[in-house]
């Protein structure tokens, strides 16, 4: 990861946070820690608790990134969303995990794909 990995990657994160504001969604957390991941943002609309990752990518740049977000990654943000809703006592009727994905060249555009993955119940 290059200097421009750590110049954009707040930039990304800051505005998909604010993309989700001007949604109705009240943003609670961002860059929550758990082990040796973080879940990047969580949020709320109504009764859905929606744990969201970022992504930042170029136009055309490597895989998209719905892509990046492989069932490898899925399963630490899966574990992730369950331990913080243990740790709050918060017994959600709905949760959904989602992907933001900021593309930048020339202009920058938000991409939001609301239940990008799912999580069986166990």
């Amino acid at each position: 990861m290059g200097y421009e990995y750590y110049r954009t990657w707040p930039l990304g994160r800051n505005a998909c946070r604010h993309s989700h504001r001007k949604n109705s969604t009240q943003v609670l957390l961002r860059n929550w820690p758990w082990n040796r991941y973080e879940i990047d943002l969580i949020a709320r609309t109504g009764k859905v608790w929606a744990f969201v990752e970022v992504r930042v990518r170029r136009w055309g740049f490597g895989a998209s990134g719905v892509e990046a977000v492989n069932s490898q990654k899925q399963e630490p943000i899966i574990q992730a969303a369950r331990h913080f809703l243990r740790i709050h006592d918060i017994n959600a009727p709905q949760i959904r995990f989602d992907i933001s994905i900021e593309y930048k060249r020339h202009m920058r555009r938000i991409n939001h794909i609301p239940d990008a993955f799912i999580c069986l119940p166990t």
